[in-house]
């Protein structure tokens, strides 16, 4: 009776411990389900987040808006996506935009523009933990603006070349015996200097439109750029100027060696002209992987930060270019040329301690 009383105690005891621990476990549970829920709960919300903040991008901003996941399939679209581009949750991207660019863009992350049925998209891509987001806007009529105002600019200026240079031919032929009187002679130099900036406007225009096909050779940067400095010795000598090279021996570039000097050229003749007497410019070239780099600086006063995000655009002239006499088409023809042979340029300055401009060329 004694033994029986005693596995009666022990189940009953195990039939407790047994209670007690599937109560834990289902609190447990309970926890886990609980915490499972707050985690949805949080994701949902972050999810609500990230498409409004998606959406609300799109105004003066990107129409088109999609996140991808690693394989390229569309994951989430706008509503803009979607009806521009059929760019619905599930496709992979390239069916719905079957572009070649689009699919390089995405892998280097960054900005293109790309054509696609006829119409130019600025396109935007980045990368996020789950794969890639890619923001498109439709540019076509600011495309279709830009060209018609570059064919403007050089109807005008052929329009205007024949004009100034009968009018200059006809001064030569009236001109008085030497000496010239001096408003006769100041009538000459602004004439050549109309002249001048009409040529430019037109080179300009031709090499925007791609119409200036590049003739592209093996450029030995150092005897390149020595040239260009014995050229402007006449201007940096008289100002009593320093100028320092620092150019690899053998770097070479490929590139049009007329279209790279234009850039080359208007960055020293800036260097040279905004540094004061007894001041430095320097020059210096490097290898870049795939590129050469090139960069011209001074100790001028520096371009102010304001007029820094504007000082390649043409005829845009800021309070270090006011009173110089230049045309505000220097720093355009030189982004241009750089941009025609596949480069970049850009400009770094402070206030009182000079500016530096770096531009980069295809390595030969």
């Amino acid at each position: 009776m004694g033994w029986l009383i005693l596995i009666l105690g022990i189940l009953l005891l195990s039939a407790l411990a047994g209670l007690v621990l599937l109560n834990r476990q289902r609190h447990q549970l309970e926890e886990a389900v609980w915490e499972a829920q707050r985690a949805r709960r949080e994701l949902e919300a972050e999810r609500d987040r990230l498409t409004a903040w998606l959406e609300g991008l799109r105004p003066g901003g990107a129409e088109a808006l999609l996140l991808l996941d690693r394989d390229q399939r569309i994951l989430w679209a706008n509503r803009p996506a979607m009806d521009q581009l059929n760019a619905r949750p599930g496709r992979a991207l390239l069916e719905a935009v079957p572009s070649p660019e689009l699919e390089g863009l995405l892998e280097a992350s960054g900005i293109a523009e790309i054509r696609w049925k006829d119409r130019w998209w600025l396109a935007t891509s980045w990368m996020w933990p789950g794969g890639y987001g890619l923001a498109l806007t439709d540019i076509t009529r600011q495309r279709e603006a830009e060209r018609a105002r570059r064919e403007l600019t050089a109807n005008v200026a052929h329009e205007l070349r024949t004009p100034l240079t009968t009018i200059r031919l006809l001064l030569d032929e009236l001109k008085p015996a030497d000496p010239l009187p001096a408003p006769w002679e100041r009538l000459i130099q602004e004439l050549d200097r109309l002249i001048q900036l009409v040529s430019t406007l037109l080179d300009l225009a031709r090499l925007e439109a791609g119409e200036w096909p590049l003739a592209y050779e093996a450029l030995e940067i150092r005897p390149w750029v020595q040239s260009w400095i014995e050229r402007f010795a006449p201007l940096w000598q008289a100002k009593g100027l320093t100028v320092h090279l620092d150019l690899p021996e053998g770097l070479q570039a490929w590139a049009d060696p007329e279209w790279a000097g234009r850039a080359l050229g208007n960055l020293l003749d800036n260097a040279i002209k905004f540094t004061p007497s007894g001041g430095e410019v320097r020059v210096r070239a490097w290898s870049e992987g795939e590129w050469v780099a090139i960069e011209v600086a001074d100790t001028g006063p520096g371009i102010p930060p304001e007029d820094l995000p504007r000082i390649f655009e043409r005829f845009y002239r800021g309070d270090r270019h006011r009173g110089s006499g230049g045309s505000g088409l220097g720093l355009a023809i030189a982004r241009h040329a750089v941009e025609a042979h596949g480069g970049r340029i850009q400009a770094f300055s402070e206030p009182g301690r000079g500016a530096r401009f770096v531009f980069t060329l295809p390595a030969a």
